[in-house]
Protein backbone atom coordinates (compact mmCIF):
# COMPACT_ATOMS: atom_id res chain seq x y z
CA UNK A 1 0.00 0.00 0.00
CA UNK A 2 1.27 3.19 -0.94
CA UNK A 3 1.38 6.66 0.41
CA UNK A 4 -1.76 8.53 -0.29
CA UNK A 5 -0.84 12.21 0.92
CA UNK A 6 -4.10 13.51 0.72
CA UNK A 7 -5.36 11.09 3.57
CA UNK A 8 -2.54 12.19 5.79
CA UNK A 9 -3.20 15.70 5.05
CA UNK A 10 -6.64 15.21 6.04
CA UNK A 11 -6.02 13.59 9.28
CA UNK A 12 -2.98 15.68 10.53
CA UNK A 13 -5.40 18.76 9.68
CA UNK A 14 -8.14 17.18 11.74
CA UNK A 15 -5.85 16.38 14.52
CA UNK A 16 -4.33 20.50 14.85
CA UNK A 17 -8.00 21.99 14.88
CA UNK A 18 -8.67 19.86 17.32
CA UNK A 19 -5.78 20.33 19.57
CA UNK A 20 -6.34 24.18 18.42
CA UNK A 21 -9.64 24.38 19.88
CA UNK A 22 -9.21 21.95 23.27
CA UNK A 23 -6.13 23.48 24.02
CA UNK A 24 -6.96 26.70 25.12
CA UNK A 25 -10.62 25.31 26.66
CA UNK A 26 -8.66 23.07 28.47
CA UNK A 27 -6.32 25.92 30.00
CA UNK A 28 -8.96 28.44 30.38
CA UNK A 29 -10.96 25.52 32.58
CA UNK A 30 -8.13 24.37 34.73
CA UNK A 31 -6.71 28.67 35.33
CA UNK A 32 -10.61 28.98 36.38
CA UNK A 33 -10.52 26.02 38.70
CA UNK A 34 -7.44 27.24 40.35
CA UNK A 35 -8.27 30.97 40.46
CA UNK A 36 -11.85 29.32 42.02
CA UNK A 37 -10.06 27.57 44.76
CA UNK A 38 -7.21 29.58 45.65
CA UNK A 39 -9.61 33.11 45.71
CA UNK A 40 -12.59 32.09 46.02
CA UNK A 41 -14.09 33.80 43.20
CA UNK A 42 -16.24 32.91 40.42
CA UNK A 43 -14.37 33.27 37.18
CA UNK A 44 -14.39 29.52 35.84
CA UNK A 45 -17.30 30.63 33.68
CA UNK A 46 -15.67 34.13 32.13
CA UNK A 47 -12.45 32.35 31.28
CA UNK A 48 -14.29 29.34 30.09
CA UNK A 49 -16.03 32.15 27.47
CA UNK A 50 -12.48 33.44 26.82
CA UNK A 51 -11.22 29.72 26.46
CA UNK A 52 -13.56 28.88 23.82
CA UNK A 53 -13.30 32.38 21.97
CA UNK A 54 -9.59 32.08 21.90
CA UNK A 55 -9.90 28.32 20.29
CA UNK A 56 -12.57 29.59 17.85
CA UNK A 57 -10.22 32.07 16.44
CA UNK A 58 -7.31 30.03 16.56
CA UNK A 59 -9.27 27.37 14.54
CA UNK A 60 -10.53 29.90 11.96
CA UNK A 61 -7.02 31.26 11.36
CA UNK A 62 -5.46 28.18 11.25
CA UNK A 63 -8.09 27.04 8.65
CA UNK A 64 -7.68 30.09 6.49
CA UNK A 65 -3.90 29.32 6.17
CA UNK A 66 -4.10 25.77 5.20
CA UNK A 67 -7.33 26.79 2.60
CA UNK A 68 -4.98 29.56 1.35
CA UNK A 69 -2.17 27.58 1.21
CA UNK A 70 -3.77 24.80 -1.05
CA UNK A 71 -5.20 27.14 -3.09
CA UNK A 72 -1.51 28.17 -3.94
CA UNK A 73 -0.83 24.66 -4.76
CA UNK A 74 -3.83 24.09 -6.99
CA UNK A 75 -2.59 27.54 -8.84
CA UNK A 76 0.59 26.26 -9.09
CA UNK A 77 -0.32 22.73 -10.24
CA UNK A 78 -2.78 24.25 -13.11
CA UNK A 79 0.49 26.78 -14.43
CA UNK A 80 2.35 23.94 -14.61
CA UNK A 81 -0.41 21.54 -16.29
CA UNK A 82 -0.77 24.46 -18.60
CA UNK A 83 2.46 24.96 -19.47
CA UNK A 84 3.47 21.24 -20.07
CA UNK A 85 0.47 21.21 -22.44
CA UNK A 86 1.54 24.09 -24.51
CA UNK A 87 4.96 22.32 -24.59
CA UNK A 88 3.52 18.88 -25.94
CA UNK A 89 1.78 21.21 -28.55
CA UNK A 90 4.36 22.92 -29.57
CA UNK A 91 6.30 19.52 -30.14
CA UNK A 92 3.61 17.82 -32.05
CA UNK A 93 3.40 20.37 -34.50
CA UNK A 94 4.44 18.97 -38.25
CA UNK A 95 4.64 19.90 -41.96
CA UNK A 96 2.13 18.64 -43.70
CA UNK A 97 2.72 16.07 -46.18
CA UNK A 98 3.61 17.40 -49.76
CA UNK A 99 2.90 15.29 -53.14
CA UNK A 100 5.15 13.83 -54.62
CA UNK A 101 6.84 15.77 -57.38
CA UNK A 102 8.55 12.74 -59.21
CA UNK A 103 5.56 10.33 -59.04
CA UNK A 104 2.13 11.68 -58.70
CA UNK A 105 0.09 10.41 -56.66
CA UNK A 106 2.34 9.45 -53.89
CA UNK A 107 2.90 11.31 -50.30
CA UNK A 108 6.23 12.27 -49.11
CA UNK A 109 7.11 12.44 -45.44
CA UNK A 110 8.72 15.36 -43.58
CA UNK A 111 11.78 14.06 -44.08
CA UNK A 112 10.99 14.07 -48.23
CA UNK A 113 10.68 10.35 -48.28
CA UNK A 114 7.49 8.34 -49.41
CA UNK A 115 5.69 5.72 -47.04
CA UNK A 116 7.05 2.91 -49.42
CA UNK A 117 10.60 4.18 -49.00
CA UNK A 118 10.49 4.12 -45.35
CA UNK A 119 9.37 0.96 -45.24
CA UNK A 120 12.04 -0.49 -47.52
Amino acid sequence: MGYKKPVFQSLAMVTQLGLCVLTPVLFAVFAGNYIDSRYGTKTLVFLLILGTLGGARGAYMMAKRLIDRQAREDEKARAELIGKVLQDQERSVTRPKVPSRIRPGRERTDTGMSREELHE
